[in-house]
C-alpha cells in the first residue's frame, strides 16, 4: 500500500531537482561580459631578419563571452614602434625624395594607439584553466612619428636628419592579428591570460607607409 503523503513528497523533491538542473543549464547557456587589463612586450619589424627593439604595449578592453565558446573583444591600447627600415621599404610622397637623396636607412620611434576587434574561440575548459585561439583586425592611430634619416649629402658624405610628425596618420582596419593563448581562472571573477600574437599589415603604416609586422 502506497502512502499518499510519501508520494507527494517524492514528487516535490523530483520537481525541485529538475528545477535546479534546468536553472543550472540556463546559467551555463547565459553569456557574460568581461573587462580586461593588458600589458606586454611588442617587437616591430619590416621583416623577420630586421627585428626592432622591444617596447611595452598596454591598455584595457571589454568583451562578451557567448555560451557557445565564442568571445568578442575590443579595447584601446598604447605603445611604441621602434624599428629600422631601408629606403626600399619606405614609401613617402613622391616629392619628399628630393630632400633626402641617397637615403640609406630610417630609424623609427613612433607612439601608436591601437583599437582592435577580436573574435576568439575558447576550447572546453578543464577545471580552472582553458585554451583559446583568436583572430582580429585593428585600426592604428599614429600619435607621434619620429624618424632619423641617414642619407648622402652634396659632398657624398652621409648625414643624419630627424623629422617628427604628430597626429597626421590614421589607418583604419589596417592590421590583421592571429593569436592563441592560455587562461587560468583564479576564481569566478578573476582570470589571467597569456596571449602571444603575430600582426600582419594590410596597408602601409605611418608617413612612409611601412609594411610593419609585430
Amino acid at each position: 500500500k502506497t502512502n499518499i503523503k510519501d508520494t507527494v513528497s517524492a514528487l516535490a523533491v523530483k520537481n525541485k531537482n529538475e528545477s535546479s538542473e534546468n536553472k543550472k543549464q540556463k546559467q551555463k547557456r547565459k553569456g557574460s561580459f568581461m573587462l580586461t587589463l593588458s600589458a606586454g612586450a611588442d617587437v616591430s619589424a619590416v621583416s623577420i631578419d630586421k627585428p626592432g627593439t622591444a617596447a611595452m604595449q598596454y591598455g584595457g578592453g571589454i568583451g562578451y563571452n557567448f555560451s557557445n565558446g565564442i568571445t568578442l573583444r575590443t579595447g584601446f591600447y598604447a605603445g611604441k614602434k621602434l624599428y629600422s627600415a631601408d629606403s626600399a621599404d619606405y614609401n613617402p610622397p613622391a616629392g619628399w625624395w628630393q630632400y633626402y637623396p641617397g637615403l640609406k636607412k630610417i630609424d623609427a620611434d613612433c607612439k601608436v594607439y591601437e583599437i582592435p576587434l577580436f573574435v576568439s574561440y575558447n576550447f572546453k575548459p578543464a577545471k580552472n584553466h582553458s585554451w583559446f585561439v583568436s583572430s582580429g583586425i585593428s585600426s592604428v592611430i599614429m600619435k607621434r612619428e619620429t624618424y632619423d634619416y641617414l642619407y648622402k649629402g652634396a659632398w657624398n658624405q652621409y648625414i643624419t636628419a630627424q623629422r617628427t610628425y604628430k597626429n597626421e596618420n590614421k589607418h583604419f582596419f589596417s592590421v590583421l592579428t592571429l593569436s592563441g593563448g592560455y587562461t587560468y581562472n583564479l576564481n569566478k571573477r578573476i582570470a589571467f591570460s597569456a596571449e602571444p600574437y603575430f600582426k600582419m599589415p594590410l596597408t602601409g603604416i605611418g608617413f612612409g607607409k611601412i609594411k610593419l609586422n609585430s
